[in-house]
């Protein structure tokens, strides 16, 4: 089974909640955000990206994130994942699955629980290179 909020080294991916979770009948809209390790010319020769977290408080900060979201925006059901340990450029490392009514609060409720969790969870990344070095990045 695919839990709501999760972070670790195991992906479950959108494949997997959309196989296994119920849609309710009354959800008409379904928004999904996946973020991928990206080497964006500005950001240098970036090859991987290597996650930390303090997870237990992660956890719960996800998990009230979740909970805002679906409170403040009337949607039915919001999943949020990040990854953990070494994310090779083009690989996903943050996914949020957001189900609604209505297109709408869906897109809202998702970038809702995409800009508090970069904001408030306890989860940091630093950027290795091609000469190997690394560099932490500070979050939003």
């Amino acid at each position: 089974m695919v839990p709501k909020v999760y972070i670790g080294i195991e992906w479950f991916g959108i494949e997997k909640v959309f196989s296994e979770y119920q849609v309710p009948p009354d959800c008409g809209a379904s928004v999904s955000f996946l973020g991928i390790a990206r080497a964006a010319p500005e950001d240098g020769d970036v090859v991987e990206l290597h996650y930390e977290a303090f997870p237990e408080m992660a956890i719960k900060v996800m998990e009230q994130i979740r909970e805002e979201a679906i409170s403040q925006f009337g949607v039915k059901e919001v999943f949020i994942h990040h990854r953990l340990g070494v994310v090779k450029v083009g690989e996903p490392s943050f996914m949020v699955v957001v189900f609604g009514g209505h297109r709408e609060e869906t897109f809202k409720a998702c970038r809702y629980a995409v800009d508090e969790v970069k904001k408030r969870a306890p989860i940091w990344k630093k950027e290795v290179f091609k000469d190997g070095k690394g560099e932490w990045v500070l979050g939003a």
